[in-house]
Order: C-alpha cells, then sequence, then structure tokens
C-alpha cells in the first residue's frame, strides 16, 4: 500500500513539474546553441505588456517591421534589422487581430474598429467602426483597406482621396516649375523651392478619406472568409485581392478605381469540384455524398507569374503574378492572378490547410501529415520532400527554415531536401512566418522577442520588394500615363536673355527700376516674385517665409503645399 501511495506522489510530482515546465515564460536561446545551429542572435526585446496578467495574441512580420499584439489591446512596433522599438500604442478594448501595413500606414481591427496610424511615428490617424462583424484580420494595398465580414462580404475602405494623390501635387509643381523657366536666373531659385516641395510631398503621411460607415465597398466573398486576404498585382488603376472561404472558395476581388458604380467586385471564383453531388450507387436510389474540396488555407502570392505559360510571351505581354494555394484532398493549384488561369496543380497525398510558400523558383508545401513538398513553380514538378515538417518561417539562399513537429527550428538545404542543422528554442509559441527575407524570429507568449540568422549574413537576403518599391512603381506608372502641359517662354523675356549676358544672381528680373538706387533692387533668397507687391512699413516688398506656399496657400510640415490636410 505504502509502495502505491509512493508511486503516486512521484506521478503526481512527475506531472506537476511536467505542466510547470510548459508553462514557463521564454527565455533566450544561448548563443553556443544557435552557432551550432549556424546562427547568431542579431537582437532580442521585450515586449511592453503587463507580466502574468497580459499575453502575446500574434506576432507578424510585414516589410521590414515585427509587429507584435497583446490581448491587453497594445500594438507595438519594432525594427526588424536593430530591434529597436519604434512606437507602442493602446487600440483599446477587444480582440486585437494582427494588422496591415503599406508604404506609409499600418491599419488594425480592434473588436469592430478599423483604427489606422502612422507607420512610423505611430499617431493615430483614423479610427471608424467596421460595417459588419469582421472575420479575418484586414490586408492594405497602397490606396485600400480590405476587411473580411462574416456577413460574407470583403469591404474596402479608400484611403487616398483623388484630389490630393501625390502624383497630382507632383504635376502641379512640375506646371509651375516649367513656368518658371523664363525667369533668367530666378528661375534656379525657384526650382530649388519647387524640389523642396516635391521632397514634403514624398515624406508626407498619406491622405486619410473619412472611414465613415457609407464609404466602404462591399465584394461577395462566397463564404466566410476566415484568414486575412491576400494582396496580389497592384497598379495605379487596378488591386487584386485574393482569399479562401469557408465554402471551399479561392475568390478573387478586383478593383477597378475607374469604375463609376461600385469599383470593388468579383473577378475569379475557384473551386475544383461543386458544392456538393451525388452520385446512385443502386437502382432503389442510394446515394453517397462526395465531398467538396475546400480551400482553407491562405494563399501564397508571388509578385512574378514565373509559369512556362507566362514566361513564353514577350516581356510586354506577361502580366500577373501567382496565387498558389492548397487544398483538403492534397491537391496544389497555381493560378494567374491577372487572367484567374490555372497554370498548373500538384498532387500530395494528404490534405494540405497550412499556407504555402515560395521562395525563388521553388514553392513549399507543408501537408498534415507533417510531409514537405518542394514544387517547381514554373511547371508544377516535385523536386524533393522532407518528413517531419509542420510549417516553414524563413528561407536563406541555400537553406530552408522550418519548424518540425516537436517545435524545433530545422533548417533543411534547398537544393536536395536534406536536414542540416537543429536549434531548439524552447517554450515559444510564436516561430514568425517571413517571406520578405532570411531573418527569423521568433516571441514567447510572455513577450520576449528574438532574432536569429546566418553567421556570415550580416545584411538581409531579400526576397521580395519593399511596399515603398511598390508605391514607387505604382506612382511612375501615373505619372507616364499623365498629360503633358506644353509651356511655350514669353517672346520679351527670350528678347531679354538675348540682349543680357550677364545677370547678377541678386537681381530681381522683376524689380521696379525707379528705386533709390536707380537700378534693380537684389532680391532676397525669400521673396516671392509673383507675391502680393503690397508694401510693408520700410516699402518694400515683405519677403515671403521659406514654407509659404507662393500660390496663396501655407504649406506646414503636416499640410499639403496646394492646399489639401495630409
Amino acid at each position: 500500500m505504502r509502495r502505491h501511495f509512493v508511486s503516486f506522489a512521484l506521478l503526481c510530482i512527475s506531472a506537476f513539474c511536467a505542466s510547470a515546465f510548459a508553462d514557463a515564460p521564454g527565455k533566450l536561446v544561448p548563443e553556443a546553441d544557435a552557432n551550432a545551429a549556424g546562427l547568431t542572435r542579431a537582437w532580442f526585446a521585450q515586449t511592453t505588456l503587463v507580466q502574468g496578467r497580459e499575453w502575446v495574441s500574434s506576432a507578424t512580420f510585414q516589410d521590414g517591421t515585427l509587429f507584435i499584439t497583446t490581448d491587453g489591446g497594445k500594438l507595438q512596433a519594432f525594427d526588424g534589422e536593430t530591434g529597436a522599438s519604434l512606437w507602442s500604442v493602446n487600440a483599446g478594448e477587444g480582440l486585437l487581430l494582427q494588422p496591415a501595413v503599406n508604404s506609409k500606414l499600418v491599419a488594425a481591427i480592434c473588436g469592430t474598429n478599423l483604427l489606422v496610424y502612422d507607420r512610423f511615428s505611430g499617431k493615430k490617424l483614423q479610427e471608424t467602426r467596421v460595417y459588419g462583424n469582421p472575420s479575418a484580420p484586414p490586408v492594405m494595398s497602397e490606396r485600400e483597406i480590405y476587411v473580411p465580414c462574416f456577413s460574407e462580404r470583403v469591404l474596402a475602405y479608400p484611403i487616398q482621396p483623388e484630389e490630393q494623390e501625390s502624383d497630382r501635387l507632383d504635376m502641379t509643381i512640375n506646371t509651375m516649375s516649367d513656368q518658371s523657366t523664363g525667369l533668367g536666373k530666378a528661375s534656379d531659385y525657384w526650382a530649388k523651392k519647387f524640389q523642396d516641395y516635391r521632397n514634403k510631398v514624398a515624406s508626407a503621411s498619406y491622405s486619410i478619406k473619412s472611414l465613415d460607415d457609407r464609404r466602404p465597398y462591399p465584394c461577395s466573398s462566397f463564404g466566410v472568409s476566415m484568414v486575412a486576404p491576400i494582396v496580389g498585382t497592384q497598379t495605379y488603376a487596378n488591386d487584386y485581392i485574393g482569399w479562401t472561404t469557408d465554402k471551399g472558395w479561392l475568390v478573387f476581388g478586383k478593383m477597378v478605381r475607374s469604375s463609376a458604380d461600385n469599383p470593388f467586385k468579383l473577378y475569379v471564383k475557384f473551386q475544383v469540384r461543386p458544392n456538393f453531388s451525388y452520385v446512385n450507387e443502386s437502382r432503389i436510389g442510394n446515394k453517397a455524398l462526395i465531398p467538396r474540396d475546400d480551400v482553407e488555407a491562405s494563399p501564397f502570392f508571388m509578385p512574378e507569374d514565373l509559369s512556362v505559360q507566362n514566361m513564353a510571351l514577350s516581356p510586354e505581354n506577361r502580366q500577373g503574378g501567382m496565387f498558389i494555394v492548397g487544398s483538403e484532398s492534397g491537391h496544389v493549384y497555381a493560378l494567374n492572378d491577372a487572367t484567374g488561369e490555372l497554370r498548373w496543380t500538384y498532387l500530395t497525398q494528404t490534405g494540405v490547410s497550412s499556407r504555402i510558400s515560395a521562395f525563388g523558383k521553388s514553392a513549399y508545401v507543408p501537408t498534415e501529415s507533417g510531409d514537405l513538398y518542394s514544387v517547381d513553380v514554373t511547371t508544377g514538378v516535385e523536386n524533393w520532400s522532407a518528413k517531419n515538417v509542420v510549417q516553414t518561417i524563413a528561407a536563406s539562399n541555400n537553406r530552408l527554415y522550418v519548424v518540425d513537429n516537436i517545435g524545433r527550428i530545422v533548417s533543411i538545404n534547398r537544393t536536395n531536401g536534406e536536414r542540416d542543422k537543429i536549434l531548439n528554442v524552447g517554450q515559444v509559441e510564436y516561430k514568425v512566418f517571413n517571406r520578405d527575407n532570411d531573418r527569423i524570429y521568433v516571441v514567447s507568449k510572455n513577450g520576449v522577442v528574438q532574432c536569429f540568422h546566418e553567421i556570415n549574413a550580416a545584411q538581409p537576403i531579400k526576397h521580395r520588394e519593399s511596399c515603398q518599391d511598390i508605391f514607387g512603381k505604382i506612382m511612375s506608372e501615373s505619372a507616364k500615363n499623365a498629360p503633358q502641359v506644353e509651356q511655350k517662354r514669353p517672346v520679351a523675356v527670350v528678347e531679354e536673355e538675348e540682349k543680357t549676358e550677364t545677370v547678377d544672381p541678386d537681381d530681381d528680373p522683376f524689380a521696379d527700376e525707379n528705386d533709390a538706387a536707380g537700378s534693380n533692387a537684389g532680391a532676397d533668397e525669400d521673396d516671392d516674385p509673383f507675391g502680393d507687391e503690397t508694401d510693408d512699413a520700410a516699402g518694400s516688398n515683405a519677403g515671403a517665409d521659406e514654407d509659404d506656399d507662393p500660390f496663396g496657400a501655407d504649406a506646414s510640415d503636416d499640410e499639403d503645399p496646394f492646399g489639401g490636410d495630409f
């Protein structure tokens, strides 16, 4: 009897110790362990939260920034390369979902409220109640925020008014600059002034349209999207958005900004089988239900369609990127987001319910059985397979970093699929998926954040364009399509330049010749040659302040120099 009691006591103590170890807070990985795995810890940090009462609820890496949310409603941003805390805000009460970013903004949903922050300062720019109950985190292109809802719709919130877009301001600046080219030496002064305006426009925050309940554009989603949608190809005129639903559909929505009515419409819906079908097994009508092929995982987007079909076209005719997604039947599908065309399919042995990733010319498919498949993205042909893999988290040029079935980080040779080294990170709840570069981020429930990279990789290896690069392409595309205004120089100015060989840089070509000195008065560096000629107390033109708009609008650092508020 005593022996049984002692055995029972030992079992209880063992169970208690095991439970305590399982719930132990995250700790730093020893540098020696990281080095043994071919890695080094670049930095570590502590999330701002109330220890013991507040826990990390999500961790996501987007465009060079690591975003952490807590169940207490806090949102904190860390620089992905240095670990510096950029800002921290309290979003409010309610469930805080992981945020979305673009080149200048951060959008987050807390409860049923949509909040917009300045990406670099954390300043709240806008808050509105979502027209419905959000079912998944939002995503954001450079010009819209997309929010999936339980009402089987995805809502698009415009974030940049047409009359205040940066390219239009730039067009105005270019026009005014052209008009000042015939002013002799004064044109140099105004060229500098206009360049200052260009810099202000480029660095200013986005213009935020009022996000009230009347603004969002709805698109039918054919079911409820339970995972965040994915932004596909972005152009100045269109956005392509992809999402999966609980009814087994992969849906593409297209934002057509030139549309006169609702610009956000269903573009493509894809399902390999109908919702259900019946097959007669006998004459008396017994029927067997064939399950639909559900697509549950979030799709992965490649900015360029590298399929054989697309690459066979001439460069000027290639279009769109490629969405890759898996289904419960084990099929993997690759579709062009701009055309909706199926590029290739691949069949695994078991279902695919986790996100597929792609780096270079290989897609990596984790399955429910723990098998990982490497597939060529151009043809859909299998390269190799590996065992006991749960998810992929990052990749360098030569190695793929995955999480195995007991939570360790494992490096795999990207060429042949052979396992290389293993890093045990302990009780860490979040191994962050990083599609942008080769950095590895792990975040524990109690807020300990660690970043690792390969020992000799001091500079990050980038796999995709940044949001700022995408924004630059969109705006340059708009500038190419902008109408060109031809400016003719006044004849009088041309004749004056022909007669005058040298002009003093301080001379004002528009000054009164009957001044006290009997010659043109020198133009002060801050004087506006187009300004009001009203005399001041000294009887001369008042100098225009360096930040004043010469065309009438008071341009401060936070304002549009042509009258619009940023």
